[in-house]
């Protein structure tokens, strides 16, 4: 039987680190991981919310390079989420006060231009546990808010991406070491490229098989997959990816673009780059500790387009891609917040639309919306700025039937101070494309030949003054 991995989680700086490695491996214990053995040299501009924590200590007589100790990731303007192991005495469980470490913003730690900031509060997971390494998160406060660096945003428990399932194609980044033996290091930070391993590889004794490579399981009691990550990679040369010694509270990230997400933390594994996976804090189960600790942030808003029409705006809303599943939705003018709109997200589209009324003809108003989630209100968008016209006021639809690929409505009236011009409805997919529309004659009117789909459909009105759409209604075309 081999030894049970016991992580060991120890603040070491780079000087003592090929001692304590080489003193790991004799014993057979998990030594804590850190930087990416096999992976890649990173390129400038990418992860730009990567930093790395220096012991204050040492930076006071050493370098920056000298000093760094483990890594973070900026997820507010004012927060960085990190492994608890770093700030926590393994020994005792004491925990390191703010003004032992600082941490620094940029690719190279030999830049004479890198970034420093002071930590003024380390909030460490209650549940944290230095035997076990559960709960292995903490959140650091910045002394002041980095506003010009990208932030990423931890992967939650109500995200339903399935950003941090098994098979899932993440990146781990850091300083660490290079080699499995933890004892060469690079000044930029490096990448790799791994994969989320199944859950019985994580903690239930299931060996799992890589490109020919097979990676031996994590028994129980040894790791549980309801709070950790299992991940390793293999490389085109067929060599092991992993983390290692000295990327500890590092990035592991998946997703693209703006649904880019922090699903875990380097936290621990079994020497570097072996046949043993590496072990990640696995964020979605962290986000109670996050959000009370105040590193998730405010929801992004949601993103609008406003519509002129008769003394009112007609405000559209769009969940953004940061993660938020908005419950309602506020539109306002921005001078005058009490002039305001509310409206709840259509289930099938996450939109909504709602009205502000008691609006002046001709004037402009700036119009700004704000989304409510579980986590609660969000940013508050861009304002928006529209001027209300004498467009006709468009009927709503009062009933629908489907008849295989044929549908049948009825619309309350349109309203409009000068003769209609025109009167119609129409169905864009929600999926976006090309959609078909009808002349509304004496109330009614056939669409024919919708394929299958989900449409939103809405009463189009134009007069002189342009033209205005009445409410959305979602409708679905099965034949």
């Amino acid at each position: 039987m081999r030894p049970m991995p016991m992580p060991t989680y120890r603040r070491e700086v780079r000087r003592f680190l090929t001692l304590v490695m080489a003193l790991a491996i004799a014993l057979g214990i998990a030594a804590p991981a850190g930087a990416v053995v096999n992976g890649s040299s990173s390129t400038p501009g990418t992860f730009g919310f990567l930093v790395a924590l220096l012991d204050t200590q040492r930076l006071s007589t050493m370098s920056v390079f000298q000093s760094q100790f483990c890594g973070g990731s900026l997820t507010t303007p004012t927060t960085v989420v990190t492994a608890a192991h770093c700030v926590v005495n393994q020994k005792d469980g004491t925990r390191d006060l703010p003004t032992s470490l600082v941490v620094a913003l940029g690719r190279s730690l030999k830049d004479p231009a890198i970034r420093t900031v002071a930590v003024t509060a380390i909030t460490v997971h209650p549940s944290y546990s230095t035997s076990t390494g559960e709960n292995d998160v903490a959140v650091l406060t910045l002394a002041a808010p980095q506003t010009d660096i990208q932030t990423i945003a931890p992967l939650k428990n109500s995200d339903t991406s399935g950003l941090d399932a098994s098979g899932t194609k993440v990146m781990v980044a850091g300083w660490g070491s290079i080699n499995a033996f933890g004892n060469t290091f690079p000044d930029t930070f490096r990448t790799g490229e791994l994969i989320l391993l199944p859950v019985g590889t994580c903690g239930q004794g299931q060996n799992y098989s890589l490109n020919g490579v097979t990676f031996l399981a994590y028994q129980p009691g040894e790791a549980n997959s309801a709070s950790m990550l299992c991940a390793i990679g293999i490389n085109a040369n067929g060599q092991i990816v992993d983390s290692c010694k000295g990327d500890s509270g590092g990035p592991l990230v998946a997703g693209e673009g703006l649904d880019t997400r922090l699903v875990g933390l380097v936290s621990w594994g079994l020497n570097c780059a072996t046949r043993h996976p590496g072990v990640y804090t696995k964020l979605s189960a962290m986000t109670d500790f996050l959000n009370s600790s105040g590193a998730l942030g405010a929801p992004a808003p949601p993103t609008i387009s406003v519509t002129a029409l008769n003394q009112r705006v007609r405000v559209t809303f769009t969940s953004s891609t940061q993660g938020a599943s908005f419950t309602t939705f506020t539109a306002a003018v921005t001078a005058t917040p009490t002039q305001q709109c509310v409206a709840a997200p259509i289930a099938a589209s996450a939109s909504a639309s709602c009205d502000i009324t008691g609006l002046v003809n001709g004037q402009q108003y700036a119009i700004s919306a704000t989304g409510t989630s579980g986590a609660g209100p969000s940013a508050t968008s861009t304002a928006l700025n529209v001027t209300p016209i004498a467009v006709p006021d468009a009927g709503r639809i009062k009933t629908a039937v489907v008849d295989g690929r044929k549908l049948q409505v009825r619309v309350t009236n349109s309203v409009s101070e000068t003769p209609l011009l025109a009167t119609r409805i129409a169905c864009l997919p929600t999926t976006g494309g090309p959609g078909r529309s009808a002349k509304i004659v004496q109330g009614a009117a056939t669409i024919k030949r919708l394929a299958p789909g989900d449409y939103s459909c809405s009463v189009t009105a134009r007069n002189e003054f342009g033209t205005s759409s009445g409410p959305q209604q979602i409708i679905r075309i099965t034949a």
